[in-house]
């Protein structure tokens, strides 16, 4: 009964590294025997495990149990800042439904799996927050100070005040946020018929809050858990820069649009390393420096990964001065090697038929690749 929760707390204190070393696994497949474990990055033979960019998905209601708001956040590296997309609730996925009259009707697991599956990743960890949640979060900074005089706010409500200005507008200025009046802050809608006012009054206000937590710099100011799910988020983008991800959501009184390859390379670009949105739906990849000194995780990772990859071992090759090469092994992934040699732009495809191997395709980049890098 006690092994379970202790290997969940070592893989919890390993995962803010990135990348962690290989498994046994991993060293006596038969890929290959590997014989002793290079620990030194730069020989031939060096092998890493990765694990995937800490990624979080909110949802946040109002008190009638509408959605109100959708955040997309991210980690950096080490945990020490990240970055936050905000969706807006009358987003369209798919042909018509909304992501709100999912959760309406389907709730949060249902409305998680559809984002997942329209932005082809998945998230390490995920909640709810209802007015109640966020009055306990925000409580050891009330009242927390958010200037609503930002050009892209004033430009949004004189848009509704040319529409209706009768409706408009409950919150400008500076503010004094209390805790108590968080939920209905992130959740007013009512004088925003296209919901851009709520979208960037929710920026707003989740760059306040971060830079509150960042300038007391005490992890006692986030309640409960600070080394998983939410509060880790938030404990982790106080501790460096904070990102907002700007994605044209373009909306009428009852829908919003956004680009789906618009959506899922700004989402990648956030998270480089993402978990697959189910399994399968992503490609396993090992993906191996052949010539010494390049920097796979910034320059080859990011368009196999927007080609559908998923990155599980990255380090070198057995040898160095190699040629590009693309290595399936099992027939049926012959197109998906065609897929990320396109991707890439280069490299010979092999087929090297295993049955239990590590990953679906390795990708060994070569002289000619760094050349043209």
């Amino acid at each position: 009964m006690w092994v379970f929760p202790v290997l969940t707390l070592s893989f919890l204190i390993a995962i803010p590294l990135f990348v962690w070393n290989a498994t046994d696994a991993i060293l006596k497949s038969t890929d290959g025997d590997f014989g002793d474990v290079v620990v030194d990055p730069s020989e031939a033979g060096y092998l890493t495990y990765v694990t995937a960019t800490p990624s979080h998905l909110t949802f946040a209601v109002d008190d009638d149990g509408n959605l109100a708001m959708v955040a997309v956040i991210a980690l950096g590296p080490n945990d020490e800042g990240g970055s936050l997309l905000l969706l807006k609730p009358e987003t369209i996925l798919g042909q018509e439904n909304t992501i709100a009259s999912i959760y309406a009707s389907e709730g949060p697991n249902e409305t998680e799996r559809s984002l997942k599956a329209y932005l082809n990743i998945g998230f390490t960890t995920s909640n709810t927050m209802f007015a109640s949640n966020w009055d306990s979060y925000l409580a050891p900074v009330s009242p927390l100070s958010v200037d609503l005089k930002v050009p892209s706010y004033e430009i949004a409500v004189s848009e509704v005040s040319a529409v209706d200005d009768s409706r408009c507008c409950q919150y400008g200025g500076d503010i004094e946020l209390r805790s108590s009046g968080v939920g209905q802050f992130i959740a007013d809608s009512s004088d925003d018929v296209s919901g851009e006012l709520r979208r960037i009054r929710q920026q707003l206000f989740w760059l306040a809050w971060i830079e509150a937590l960042a300038i007391e710099d005490d992890a006692s100011l986030i309640p409960g858990e600070v080394e998983s799910g939410f509060g880790r988020m938030v404990s982790g983008l106080s501790q460096g820069d904070l990102v907002i991800v700007e994605l044209p959501q373009a909306q009428n009184s009852e829908e919003a649009h956004i680009e789906k390859a618009a959506a899922r390379d700004a989402v990648l670009d956030m998270i480089p390393f993402p978990l697959p949105s189910s399994p399968g739906s992503r490609t396993t990849v090992r993906l191996l420096d052949g010539v010494g000194g390049l920097d796979l995780a910034a320059v080859y990772s990011p368009s196999l990964v927007k080609a559908g990859a998923q990155i599980l071992i990255m380090g070198n090759s057995s040898e160095f001065n190699r040629k590009t090469e693309l290595i399936y092994h099992d027939e049926k992934d012959a197109g998906l090697a065609e897929r990320f040699q396109q991707a890439l732009g280069g490299g010979e495809i092999f087929f090297e038929p295993l049955t239990d191997a590590a990953v679906e395709i390795t990708v060994i980049i070569g002289d000619e690749l760094k050349d043209r890098n």
